[in-house]
């Protein structure tokens, strides 16, 4: 039953991971904004790379990097066994609550 779920959990967690966007504009002015990408990886901050880029032809500073929250993920897990001694159902739940985040580059045109 373990091993079911471990392989459900990680098929899930692999599916999601593919769906992630890639890089976005989250903050827009005239001479620069922010942009916003899944992880701070090489892959993806080509990509945020190639936003900044169109967004400032003549080039970019980067002002800041940060974490940002974004709002949370809620994961509930509940397991059920029988006793046999007891000769019952017993079941256990348990929440777990993080922040859900995704990596800022704020920047201003040159």
């Amino acid at each position: 039953m373990r091993r079911g779920a471990l392989f459900l959990a990680t098929a899930l967690a692999v599916s999601l991971s593919s769906c992630a966007p890639t890089a976005r504009l989250v903050v827009v002015k005239p001479a620069g904004g922010a942009v916003a990408i899944y992880r701070n990886t090489p892959a993806y901050r080509e990509k945020a790379v190639a936003l900044m880029n169109q967004k400032c032809p003549g080039g970019y500073d980067i002002l800041r990097e940060e974490e940002f929250v974004t709002g949370e993920t809620v994961t509930k897990e509940r397991t059920a066994g029988y006793d046999k001694f007891r000769e019952e159902v017993r079941t256990t739940e348990e929440q777990r609550t993080r922040n859900a985040v995704e990596w800022r580059i704020t920047f201003n045109c040159r």
